[in-house]
């Protein structure tokens, strides 16, 4: 009798196969550990009518030597100490300073918080 291989008799044989893969025994070699350092630091300016906080997340190597990289900078929003959404700040912006205006603004912010970053930090790169 042959099964199927929903397990009903029928004319399809289920195919088994004896081949049996070892690969638990294969060694896993250890090539290379970079230990590095997350960071995470914030900052808020004010800009009279709004307020930005930005949020900047680097990794320091372990020695501090070989690389000191920004990962992302966030940027938020607020009027009055009540934050903005991302899109309705957009939208308020373009409509005071003009349309497609707010990437340049966002790219000069950021660029600024990153200078603002590398002057601050404690981990300073040879």
């Amino acid at each position: 009798m042959t099964m199927t291989t929903d397990g009903y008799r029928g004319s399809i044989p289920l195919l088994v196969t004896n081949l049996k893969l070892n690969i638990m025994s294969k060694k896993i070699i250890k090539v290379e550990e970079n230990v590095d350092f997350s960071v995470f630091t914030k900052f808020t300016k004010d800009l009279g009518l709004f307020q930005v906080t930005a949020r900047v997340w680097s990794m320091v190597s372990q020695d501090c030597t070989c690389s000191h990289d920004i990962s992302e900078i966030e940027l938020d929003f607020s009027m009055n100490n009540k934050p903005c959404k991302s899109m309705g700040f957009r939208e308020l912006y373009e409509k005071l300073y003009g349309v497609d205006t707010f990437n340049e603004f966002r790219d000069d912010l950021s660029k600024e918080f990153e200078e603002a970053y590398f002057k601050h930090t404690p981990y300073k790169t040879k």
